[in-house]
């Protein structure tokens, strides 16, 4: 005995701990804590290089991909909330449009058109042009070309005048010449452009870094990386920046071209010479023997590496320098060389596309205009530089709009690399400064927020020519203004429309930076914005030049990952407890409200230059939302099933609804609470029972039972059980009504109206007749699921139920139908016409209790009447003792209405009091013997 209490205590504290832990608050809970690892497990992943990533388990990189997706859509829509602004910045892009090949010729231009661009340029005191465009090949002038042929064949035999003029074209020279001799008498504000395709991040190792900075050098690096003095990169972290491996590769490379032209010419061109090639061979023979050397590189120090054995005295040689690999053998050394050095995330790049040597050579700046692509195709993000290898001054190669903004402004940029702290086991930039050396002591200008891999956030101003277009051909029409086109807001459209307007090329061009590329239809490659899906490649270049003029930045929050990661995990649970208590409407409206803060959140940190991942707030509301309403959905539609199924036995169909509509208010354990309930039975069922066929008792009770359970249900009662021929309901229950008392009382009546009519189709029938008995008490009663842990019941207990089955059974004493007890009586007495017929002590009770004959609803009329009131004056005077005049009164009331059972029970006991006088302390309470 003495167990049980303890496990039914430790069942509920189990069930209590289960019901907490599956509450929509903890679910939301949970929710966010998964969201939250998630955020950390995508600021890890986004910190790591790109091969390091490619390492990566599916589930993590694919998820980090996912949310990345999500993150870049949510920038371009922040983008078009901000709308476009019009910059005021001293960029330009020198068009190479339609009109201009219109009137110009068909692209490409012939260099000497170039070159007459520039010296136009030049003239009206242009900051600096970079060039989105690369002079890849020789162009050799036909005309030059035939002229030199006339000449050939007809040496001697040509009139002076002639030869003059074969002279005179000879004297101007060929069209590269032009441009090379323009581009080097201006050289410091030239930058010209380069390219690579084909990035390799994932190729090398970052070991091998040291040989390709080898190898590119013997390819093209000295042509266009020379030597710096406006941008400069320093590894504060390379431990082996002092060891000197050009002399290991010094004679090793030229054998790895050798073998590689001894291939090529045996095999590919089928020829044993180099003198028997043609130019465009040679040319092609020159690039496999340069990049043979790169290709080794890709085995350098591995098991593949064809000369390491042969190597290791070179090696040794140069690890002598290494203050922590000097002391180690050979073996030993490699090794930990290779695992000292820390992988740079710059993006790397194999091998360039430059200007031919004759227009490089004259020219101190080259800048690479490769265009950086998000996964979904758009360009976001602007390199500042790019590398081949990780050699200052021979593998870092600028971009062609930081370059340009340096050219045009004078500047330094400074960038540092070091340990990334957050990621120990790879690089990062510390430190990109742009400073003006040209102060003492040097003044810093600002920095430049990159990421790891060197990439600034471009801040676009809008769309398409929202910097202004200077088409080329303006600079022949021989004119002192130029016809330029830029995007002006129309109110009237509400939208950005190109206008062109006319302006002084002096005013214009003067003290201005510029980025010359081609915009014309079907020459110039489109690119994928956050504003435009067709933009011109050049303005990229510009809106980038734009940003380092203005530095008008848009960088990411240095703390923005520790801060991130707990406010999402406070948001969570702030919004998860919201969301829980509210029901479905309110709780869309926090969250749709939660997005809006959002969005003005972030639109806050974009004007002040911050690129917040949003996504990760945005994705958590909307993750907490849905997962949230659909748990509520499932359990409140579980819960409505068990409440619909509990119910739906005790109440009608409409008290059902009405509980579904707010479940919460119900409570299936116990409770106290004042109610009413009613208790009918069937007079002398017991005797019907025995003389009527089982079946045809079974279908009295359910012509009977029907019709008086459906007067419960539609007086809002709930049907406790059935207990035989007897019905047990209440009213109040369990949706909480004031007035159950008045409905109780009205079924009471209905129940009697309707059993007239069964009586007569039961005699009809050759049924039975059948009457019953109605008992009604109202008080505090328990009412909940009650029972075992097997089997539960909706139902009332406690000493007032007991009463109202009391009340039912002593309608037998008093003749009468439908008793109810005093407290009913009050609720009632305003609407409904009582007599009080007696006070009784029932069985188990001590005190008395008044009870009353429910006689109508409303007011009674006519004998009725006039039998309450002969009757109300005879019960008073019994209680009185004055026997006499109570016998005068209730006799009066049987002329009202002869037969009536509680009149003449009265002139009965009047008649014995009469004959035999109660003792002295009679209190006129009838006590009951039986239940």
């Amino acid at each position: 005995m003495s167990d049980k209490p303890k496990k039914k205590s430790s069942g509920k504290s189990l069930q209590k701990i289960i019901d907490i832990f599956t509450s929509p608050i903890m679910v939301g809970i949970f929710v966010t804590v998964i969201f939250t690892l998630i955020a950390a497990n995508f600021y890890i992943v986004r910190g790591q290089q790109e091969s390091t990533r490619a390492l990566l388990p599916p589930i993590r990189k694919h998820l980090f991909e996912a949310i990345e997706w999500v993150n870049l859509k949510n920038q371009d829509f922040r983008f078009q909330i901000r709308g476009e602004k019009k910059p005021n910045t001293p960029v330009a892009l020198l068009t190479i449009d339609d009109r201009s090949i219109e009137e110009i010729g068909r692209w490409p231009w012939s260099r000497e058109k170039i070159a007459f661009i520039i010296d136009e340029m030049m003239k009206y005191q242009a900051k600096a042009i970079g060039f989105d465009i690369v002079f890849s090949e020789a162009q050799l002038d036909p005309t030059f070309e035939v002229l030199k042929r006339i000449e050939t064949r007809s040496v001697g035999v040509l009139p002076g005048t002639v030869k003059a003029a074969i002279e005179a074209e000879r004297a101007r020279g060929q069209p590269d010449d032009l441009l090379a001799k323009a581009l080097e008498k201006h050289k410091e504000r030239m930058v010209l452009g380069a390219f690579n395709e084909e990035s390799e991040d994932s190729r090398l190792r970052p070991y091998q870094d040291y040989c390709r900075n080898e190898a590119f050098k013997r390819a093209n690096a000295d042509k266009f990386v020379k030597l710096n003095t406006t941008f400069i990169v320093n590894d504060e972290a390379d431990p082996f920046v002092d060891l000197e491996f050009d002399k290991v590769f010094e004679s090793l490379f030229p054998e790895i071209e050798n073998a590689e032209a001894n291939i090529t010419l045996k095999e590919v061109f089928k020829k044993k010479e180099i003198s028997e090639l043609t130019e465009q061979e040679q040319r092609q023979l020159r690039y496999l023997q340069q990049t043979a050397s790169m290709r080794y590189c890709e085995t350098w120090l591995t098991d593949r590496d064809p000369a390491i054995e042969d190597l290791k005295p070179s090696y040794a040689e140069v690890f002598k320098k290494s203050k922590d690999l000097q002391d180690l053998p050979i073996d030993q050394a490699i090794e930990k060389f290779k695992s000292m050095v820390k992988p740079i995330p710059i993006q790397q790049h194999q091998r360039w596309t430059i200007n031919t040597d004759q227009i490089q050579n004259g020219v101190d700046y080259t800048g690479s205009f490769n265009a950086e692509q998000d996964a979904d195709g758009t360009i976001r993000k602007a390199s500042l530089f790019f590398r081949t290898g990780n050699r200052m001054g021979t593998s870092f190669i600028p971009s062609i709009a930081l370059q340009t903004y340096l050219v045009a402004t004078g500047y330094r940029a400074n960038v540092e690399i070091n340990i990334d702290p957050d990621h120990p086991e790879q690089k990062h930039i510390s430190k990109f400064e742009i400073v003006d050396p040209n102060k003492d002591p040097e003044e810093l200008i600002g920095r430049v927020p990159v990421d790891a891999q060197a990439r600034m956030n471009i801040n676009y101003a809008g769309g398409k020519n929202m910097y202004p277009y200077l088409p080329a051909k303006e600079l022949f029409n021989g004119k002192d203004t130029a016809t330029i086109s830029q995007a002006e807001y129309n109110p009237e459209t509400k939208d950005w429309d190109e206008v062109q307007y006319e302006v002084k090329k002096a005013d214009f061009i003067k003290d201005r930076a510029f980025i010359i590329g081609a915009t014309a239809i079907g020459v110039y490659d489109l690119r994928v914005t956050p504003f435009e899906k067709n933009y011109p490649g050049p303005e990229t270049h510009v809106s980038t030049l734009g940003n380092l003029f203005d530095r008008d930045f848009l960088k990411d929050h240095p703390q923005e990952q520790k801060i991130m990661l707990w406010a999402l995990f406070a948001f969570g649970v702030l919004l998860s407890i919201a969301i829980s208590q509210l029901t479905a409407i309110p709780g869309f409206l926090v969250t749709f409200g939660s997005v809006v803060a959002i969005v003005v959140l972030d639109q806050l940190f974009l004007k002040n230059g911050f690129m917040i991942t949003m996504t990760l707030p945005g994705g958590l509301v909307l993750f907490l939302y849905i997962s949230l309403f659909f748990y509520k959905y499932l359990t409140e539609e579980r819960k409505k099933k068990h409440l619909r199924s509990t119910f739906s036995k005790y109440v009608s169909p409409a008290i059902v609804d009405e509980i579904l509509k707010d479940p919460e208010n119900i409570e299936l354990g116990g409770k106290k609470q004042r109610m009413s309930v009613f208790f009918s039975d069937v007079r002398g069922f017991t005797t019907i029972s025995e003389k009527l066929d089982p079946r045809v008792l079974s279908d009295v009770l359910n012509k009977y039972l029907t019709p008086m359970t459906q007067i419960v249900f539609a007086n809002k009662g709930t049907l406790d059980k059935y207990m035989g021929d007897a019905v047990m309901a209440f009213f109040g229950a369990p949706i909480v009504f004031p007035d159950h008392a008045k409905y109780a009382c009205r079924c009471a009546l209905q129940s009697l109206e309707k059993l007239r009519e069964l009586q007569k189709e039961f005699k009809e029938q050759g049924l039975p007749e059948i009457d019953i008995g109605i008992g009604i008490n109202t008080a505090e009663m328990s009412v909940g699921n009650m029972g075992s842990d097997i089997v539960r019941n909706y139902t009332v207990m406690g000493d007032a139920v007991n009463l109202g089955s009391r009340l039912e059974g002593i309608n037998k004493e008093y003749g009468t139908r439908i008793i109810i007890s005093q407290f009913t009586f009050e609720d009632v007495k305003d609407s409904f016409t009582c007599r009080e017929v007696d006070w009784v002590r029932v069985k188990g009770k001590n005190e008395p209790v008044r009870i009353f004959e429910l006689i109508c609803e409303g007011k009674a009329d006519g004998p009725t009447s006039g039998l309450l009131q002969h009757f109300s004056s005879g019960f008073e005077l019994y209680h009185l003792k004055k026997f006499s005049e109570a016998l005068e009164c209730f006799n009066k009331a049987l002329e009202m209405k002869a037969g009536d059972p509680p009149s003449e029970l009265y002139v009965e006991r009047c008649q014995e009091y009469l004959a035999a006088p109660p003792p002295e302390n009679w209190d006129g309470v009838f006590v009951m013997k039986t239940k």
